[in-house]
């Protein structure tokens, strides 16, 4: 009973000391010490095994994806790609569509096989131009680049290439394109909910008086001021590396079986054209320091949390909670979406928690007579409900990215990656019990 509690007072101090505004390695240190000495843990196994492992691990899978993705972030803000961009894109639909630019662009992107963490830094500086133009508060920005990537292109829509969508095939011998008019039908609803719901954040933002400011490390141009856009590359250049990145991941996912290697080789291929097309107006090893740096430094504290992950899991009372779950007597369908987001809310995971669950309980699952492909699409759904706490690694990312801080941005990034996916899977449930999969 002593290491429930513990679970629950250290992701209660975790959550107050991140609003609180404390560095994340501090926060995931000591959380992770409550978890410990109240499970009867070895504190030094606990850190340099169970801590260290999930740190290591995620640090050394991701490492090429935030530091390549940091580099050309910064190769496209500084050589005015970006703002070029977003001036091409206010030109041609206006300042007023800024929400509905950026959930259509990190749409395409996410669909195209780009992770979250590469957006981020690629949509960072042209969503600061955009911002600045539409005169929106950055706290807006996490949520938002949040809301389709970490939704509907994580979990929701057939035919992604996610993780979480992949999860499903080896229990119930589906493929990624599972339940497909569900999908689509959900994947809508989410997209219209999160447009209604940024624009109204929007207006009472603009009601309460709440304007853009610029973060200390941004560089951003006024789109209004003809000398500061004359000298910026053509539109067509501009958006050259982003279609390049796109197109070249979608080429070599064909010709090889790792995901993140396909990522990685298009992440190469876009700062090559970008160094092409804009080296004279780089600093290029200055460019490249910086890049670096940014990327390493997001991927510190990300990996940070993921170590606090790894500590949660490996104590003896979090296998006691997810027993607890699995064991509860109910509908096999409200089983699925309580299990998997309790699960996912403890570890910050959505990919632990559909995992766990599945492990556990697939085969039962299968047993129950449900249509494989709407267990695999509604197992899907489920696991993109309270994965997006604050200790997630994706929304500790896009905050660490923005430079903004989590007491201002996540009341956005709970309704739009927590709360509208719940209602997304309530909508895949009256689907199922029309026929409708």
């Amino acid at each position: 009973m002593l290491g429930v509690i513990g679970i629950i007072v250290a992701l209660a101090v975790l959550i107050l000391m991140i609003f609180r505004g404390w560095h994340m390695g501090v926060v995931a240190i000591i959380s992770s010490l409550i978890i410990i000495l109240t499970n009867g843990m070895d504190v030094w196994e606990g850190f340099t095994t169970s801590f260290a492992g999930s740190f290591t691990s995620f640090a050394g899978q991701w490492f090429l994806m935030f530091t390549l993705g940091a580099i050309f972030g910064k190769l496209m803000e500084d050589s005015g790609a970006s703002v070029s961009i977003a001036n091409a894109i206010v030109r041609v639909v206006g300042k007023k569509q800024v929400i509905l630019i950026v959930l259509l662009t990190t749409l395409v992107l996410s669909y195209g096989g780009i992770g979250v963490f590469i957006i981020a830094f690629t949509m960072y500086p042209i969503c600061m131009a955009l911002f600045k133009e539409a005169d929106l508060p950055k706290s807006l920005f996490p949520g938002l680049l949040l809301a389709v990537p970490a939704t509907i292109t994580m979990s929701v829509a057939p035919g992604v290439p996610a993780v979480q969508n992949m999860i499903p095939t080896t229990f119930f011998g589906t493929d990624i394109y599972a339940a497909p008019v569900m999908g689509i039908i959900v994947s809508i609803c989410i997209f219209i909910m999160d447009y209604v719901f940024y624009n109204w954040c929007a207006r009472r933002c603009a009601a309460r008086g709440e304007h853009f400011v610029a973060g200390p490390d941004d560089n951003i141009p006024d789109l209004n001021d003809p000398e500061a856009i004359k000298n910026l590359p053509g539109a067509l250049a501009s958006f050259l590396p982003i279609i390049v990145l796109v197109g070249s991941i979608f080429v070599f996912m064909q010709f090889v079986d790792v995901t993140n290697y396909a990522v990685v080789l298009g992440m190469v291929l876009g700062i090559i054209v970008a160094l092409v097309l804009f080296w004279k107006r780089l600093k290029i090893r200055a460019d490249f320091s910086d890049g670096m740096g940014s990327g390493l430094s997001a991927l510190m504290v990300t990996s940070m949390i993921m170590g606090f992950g790894g500590v949660v899991q490996a104590s003896p009372a979090f296998q006691t909670c997810v027993d607890w779950l699995l064991g509860l007597e109910m509908n096999p369908i409200l089983m699925a979406f309580i299990s998997i987001n309790i699960i996912c809310m403890i570890t910050g995971s959505s990919t632990g928690g559909l995992n766990i669950f599945l492990d556990a309980l697939g085969d039962y699952m299968l047993n129950t007579g449900i249509n494989p492909q709407v267990l695999h699409r509604l197992t899907c759904i489920a696991s993109a409900g309270l994965d997006a706490m604050p200790h997630a690694s994706g929304v500790v990312m896009a905050n660490t990215v923005a430079k903004t801080e989590m007491r201002h941005t996540y009341k956005y990034t709970f309704v739009s990656q927590c709360l509208i996916p719940m209602i997304g899977f309530g909508i895949a449930v009256i689907l199922y019990n029309f026929g409708i999969v």
